[in-house]
């Protein structure tokens, strides 16, 4: 490819975007703006974290656009796909991710947080003081991608029974099922890693919860995917044992906003694990995305195979 010109979209320069930028300008023109005010007249790359439909209107040279995250609900998929505009994401962090997911498993069926807020208070919780082991439970991944595939390695290595949705993947030591519910039916714990799609809103829906008595779901896919208010009421009335949420409807606006982002009180059941969006908040998470989508945009300008191509059609 001869030069192209690429347009670099950030909220503010950072030691990660700097060398990208270096690494970048030597091999194309390369223009860095905000997450908002751009045109992409002229532009051959996009590099961004999102990207609104009406700024195509202008975009009379795009080829490619390069996500440095994984989740991709904030570009115009339907657009990209009827102008065959390739879309790349990624993966980088799905070992990390699933990390913590594990993390939250176990301390959601071990009782750690609530044990922490009892004895705090200098209530050692006689009454119940009983917790569960995630290591003599039957588990279900409710998406088999990369973080699925990670979490997979991680419950294996520790000789947990594993399960998921036969979708005709490549599968190794692990037991399949041939829908949701039944995969509901046959597991102790749920780990959620869906991507955001028509598909997948509310499909954790009061139905499907009421599968989930005495049972337990972990959460770090999009947020879409479970019906709050029947979360709420499976946690309360349904007699579902936990859950540990980590991704919401929405994040607030600056870094120091307070915010609850949901309309019903999980703050006050023992039941549930708060978290807010941490499982990507890596220390070095965000350099390492950088530096995998400059590596991508690098082998595009080569014309080199390319990794973590987005299909448009089905938004992951």
């Amino acid at each position: 490819m001869n030069r192209p010109r690429i347009l670099l979209s950030v909220s503010a320069m950072d030691e990660a975007f700097a060398a990208l930028y270096s690494a970048l300008q030597q091999r194309a023109e390369v223009e860095i703006a905000d997450l908002e005010h751009y045109s992409l007249r002229g532009t051959d790359i996009f590099i961004g974290k999102k990207m609104p439909e009406d700024k195509l209107a202008e975009a009379d040279k795009l080829k490619a656009v390069f996500a440095y995250k994984t989740g991709v609900d904030d570009f115009p998929l339907r657009v990209f796909k009827e102008r065959g505009i390739l879309l790349i994401n990624s993966h980088v962090n799905s070992r990390t991710i699933a990390q913590y997911a594990f993390g939250l498993a176990i301390a959601l069926v071990s009782r750690i947080a609530e044990f922490d807020r009892k004895m705090r208070r200098g209530d050692w919780n006689n009454d119940n003081p009983f917790w569960k082991s995630l290591f003599n439970m039957k588990v279900g991944l409710a998406g088999y991608g990369h973080i699925g595939r990670e979490l997979h390695r991680l419950l294996l290595a520790n000789g947990i029974e594993t399960y998921t949705i036969d979708r005709g993947k490549k599968y190794e030591s692990i037991k399949r099922v041939h829908s949701l519910e039944e995969l509901c039916k046959e597991t102790e714990l749920l780990f959620l890693s869906m991507p955001r799609t028509k598909e997948t809103d509310k499909l954790f829906d009061r139905e499907l919860l009421r599968l989930l008595k005495n049972k337990y779901i972990v959460n770090v896919g999009r947020s879409n995917c479970i019906d709050e208010e029947a979360l709420y009421e499976a946690l309360t009335a349904g007699g579902m044992a936990g859950a540990a949420i980590d991704t919401w409807r929405e994040k607030p606006k600056t870094a120091t906003s307070p915010l609850i982002p949901f309309d019903y009180p999980f703050q006050m059941l023992d039941n549930i694990l708060l978290s807010s969006h941490k499982a990507m908040q890596l220390c070095d998470g965000h350099a390492r995305y950088v530096e995998d989508i400059c590596e991508q945009v690098l082998r595009y300008i080569d014309g080199q195979p390319l990794e973590n191509i987005v299909d448009c059609s089905r938004g992951y």
